[in-house]
């Protein structure tokens, strides 16, 4: 469902909005997302593996820390992003639709921290209905104001479907769980958390760093923006395949990084099930990516289903990254995570300076396959090595 919808809504975008604005959706977009990592910090994931770990009244002491850390970061973050939009000169045309935008940081906090209750309590169909209630109300948005649409209002959109869909998670948590009595944090324990956060935070702004952000940003400058918007679409695209890895992950971690004795037997079941459905999204995508980017762009972005060709094969590593990734980190191997990050991210910039000139966005794509498979093999041998340690 999150695929059905996250591709209908990019649709009506780059039909609505065209080539030229949708690039600048593109990048506006991207630097939120850095903003956004920024925030989270990794206290999400550390925060999941912390409370799974201790639980009962230790654990609601835990979650308070990860609440007030995570307002905390959100607030630095936003601050930060009125700098960039208000400082740098290439948000010049889109200024105040960038800073609308930029509310959607805080929203997104409480919303992540919310989605650590209902993961270490595994209410996952909670979980499932307040992340489905996001994208399906700012899809109700854009098809009421479809014949109106414009930077602006599909942003505001955006902030009216995230304040409605937490609406409705705080109603679903209920009882004590949002509670803050006074201010009795321990802020120790807030410290200690910082420190446990902090190397897969740094890690979570690399990776959004060049995955989202250096590719784009370069394409706009070497290229111009009507490429970011063809890259952009099949980038798009791209993400909404990575859904099913992140859904699937995301509910197995508690027990990965809890007591469960079944942890070799489910990590190879979902080894299992990831390289199935990958392996179904590359056939599909392989063979039909002109006719789904005609679909969902029109014939003005035909030139992106080439780049969709490409970037499919980064979903067999990304696939397997999220789940040695957070198998990884429930191993208390966040430190080894934020090593391969830094070399990640030399070698996506290295690469795609010497890629984009030559090749234009198929460079950037090419790229972005190498520097998934490289992260996806770093954290293998790391996981592997700390698997032989014990």
């Amino acid at each position: 469902m999150m695929v059905a919808i996250g591709l209908i809504s990019t649709g009506i975008l780059t039909r609505s909005l065209g080539s030229v604005v949708f690039g600048w959706f593109t990048l506006t977009t991207s630097v939120f997302i850095l903003l956004d990592a920024l925030a989270d910090f990794g206290t999400r994931i550390i925060g999941v593996r912390e409370i799974s770990q201790v639980g009962g009244v230790a654990g609601r002491q835990k979650f308070k820390e990860v609440f007030v850390l995570r307002i905390l970061m959100a607030s630095l973050a936003t601050m930060i992003g009125l700098v960039v939009v208000w400082g740098w000169e290439g948000f010049g045309e889109i200024r105040w639709e960038a800073t609308l935008l930029l509310l959607m940081i805080i929203l997104t906090s409480v919303a992540g921290s919310l989605e650590i209750l209902f993961q270490v309590e595994m209410r996952m169909e909670k979980k499932v209905l307040v992340d489905l209630l996001f994208p399906l109300l700012s899809l109700i948005w854009l098809v009421w104001w479809r014949e109106k649409i414009e930077l602006g209002l599909v942003f505001g959109g955006y902030v009216v479907a995230r304040f409605l869909s937490l609406w409705v998670g705080v109603g679903l948590v209920g009882g004590w769980r949002l509670k803050v009595e006074g201010l009795n944090i321990d802020w120790l324990g807030l410290f200690k958390l910082f420190k446990e956060s902090w190397p897969v935070g740094l890690y979570l702004i690399i990776f959004t760093a060049y995955d989202r952000a250096v590719d784009s940003l370069m394409i706009e400058r070497l290229l111009g923006v009507r490429e970011v918007a063809w890259y952009g679409l099949a980038y798009k695209i791209y993400l909404n395949l990575l859904q099913p890895a992140y859904f699937w992950v995301s509910s197995v971690f508690p027990l990965l990084a809890g007591g469960n004795k079944k942890k070799k037997r489910l990590f190879w079941a979902s080894l299992a099930i990831l390289t199935v459905v990958v392996g179904m999204i590359i056939g599909v995508i392989s063979i039909g990516a002109p006719v789904i980017v005609e679909i969902i762009g029109g014939e003005s972005f035909g030139a992106s289903a080439g780049v969709l060709r490409i970037l499919v094969w980064a979903c067999l590593f990304s696939y397997i990254g999220h789940l040695l990734g957070f198998s990884l980190i429930s191993r208390q191997g966040q430190r080894e995570m934020l090593g391969s990050g830094v070399l990640a991210l030399i070698f996506n910039i290295l690469a795609n300076w010497w890629m984009i000139p030559r090749f234009g966005m198929y460079g950037a794509a090419g790229v972005t396959v190498a520097t998934e498979a490289l992260g996806c093999g770093m954290m293998g041998w790391n996981l592997w090595r700390k698997v032989r340690a014990r």
